[in-house]
């Protein structure tokens, strides 16, 4: 899973990422060890030192772990995101509330990008794993949308990091790191993110860039899935004004 080998730091980043994935019913050292990768006493190691921690315990089933309670006081602490989020969450709301789409707030975590928030009306299959479910920087209008608003240095550069993980996500289009890179042009070239389809069957996705407000602030971008088939030029232009009349209303 690492992208810069399996050193002692990243493989523990890597092992509470996965954990992260499977929710309360935890995973088996030997699961952990098929994702991660590598000897299994060093994945073992690291399992213990998370655990010693706090950042992983034991599930309820036997010999299987999951995130520990300093993860949650951790993320308590993150004084950045809840403000933003509780900022957007009412015009998420109204937006999901007039179209029915499901509306995320996906923030940036280094070559990831993660669901802050999720807004949903809508009984169609989700994209998103919920919140706190990330994909690659590049997957989805989303993360397009935070890629649009890097500089083009760093925009490469995570694309480039990121170009074998493209490769093996889920998907019914072909995408690789030059698909990306076009539709982060095409996302700072309109002012939106358009994923016409690549992911689910005849489901795509808008995503709205909304730079951060200061040199400490953070890039946020609102997301929503939308059937394929509605995605005309006109209509796009017109729901995207829409939403930012939800969010940015006074």
């Amino acid at each position: 899973m690492s992208l810069n080998g399996s050193t002692n730091a990243t493989r523990a980043l890597d092992i509470l990422l996965i954990l992260g994935e499977v929710g309360a019913e935890g995973m088996s050292l030997s699961q952990l060890v098929a994702r991660v990768g590598g000897a299994k006493s060093g994945v073992h190691r690291s399992l213990m030192s998370l655990t010693e921690r706090g950042f992983a315990e034991p599930a309820d089933k036997y010999g299987h772990y999951r995130l520990g309670p300093a993860i949650a006081m951790l993320a308590k602490r993150q004084e950045r995101i809840e403000p933003l989020v509780q900022q957007l969450r009412p015009g998420m709301t109204e937006f999901a509330r007039l179209t029915g789409f499901t509306v995320y707030c996906m923030i940036q975590s280094g070559v990831d990008c993660v669901c802050a928030e999720i807004i949903s009306r809508s009984t169609r299959r989700q994209f998103s794993l919920g919140i706190g479910g990330r994909v690659p920087m590049g997957i989805a209008a989303g993360s397009l949308a935070l890629l649009s608003m890097l500089d083009k240095q760093t925009s490469e550069k995570i694309i480039n990091d990121n170009a074998e993980r493209y490769r093996q996500f889920p998907a019914i289009r072909y995408v690789d790191s030059s698909i990306i890179k076009e539709q982060v042009a095409d996302a700072i070239k309109r002012g939106y993110a358009v994923n016409a389809g690549y992911y689910l069957p005849g489901e795509g996705g808008l995503g709205l860039p909304i730079p951060k407000q200061s040199a400490y602030g953070l890039n946020v971008a609102v997301s929503f899935n939308v059937p394929v088939e509605m995605m005309t030029e006109h209509w796009m232009q017109s729901i995207m004004q829409d939403l930012r009349h939800c969010l940015f209303r006074t």
